[in-house]
């Protein structure tokens, strides 16, 4: 069944990554996945919560609280601002001073991150 096919009150996305997983044919392109595959990479979630509560960080100060290797905190953070999730300003002085923030689609990951802590409150923490 293609997706235009699909009644108005179902939603497109669900129906396509249910059916297409359970037949082990969902695409790479699939928008699910490619979320997942981004937040399971190491210390993604991890910016975006340290950026939600601080609302911007410099790199020096998110490589002292996360603690990883620089190349990997960069790299997430490029994956984070190629996704529209985190800003990068770059300011002209010296030296030059570049801080992170979450974009709006970045901030709305708060009710997610909300919704995982009740979650845990409920389900892991006993």
């Amino acid at each position: 069944m293609e997706l235009e096919n699909i009644p108005e009150n179902e939603d497109k996305l669900e129906w396509h990554c249910v059916t297409n997983h359970i037949n082990s044919t969902c695409s790479t392109e699939c928008l699910l996945r490619s979320v997942f595959d981004l937040f399971g990479k190491k210390f993604t979630l991890l910016i975006v919560r340290l950026l939600l509560v601080n609302k911007k960080m410099r790199f020096n100060e998110l490589e002292k609280e996360i603690g990883g290797s620089p190349k990997t905190i960069t790299q997430r953070l490029r994956d984070l601002e190629e996704k529209g999730l985190v800003s990068r300003k770059v300011y002209n002085e010296i030296p030059i001073r570049v801080e992170y923030s979450l974009t709006e689609a970045g901030v709305a990951l708060d009710s997610v991150f909300s919704t995982i802590s009740k979650w845990v409150k409920l389900w892991i923490i006993k």
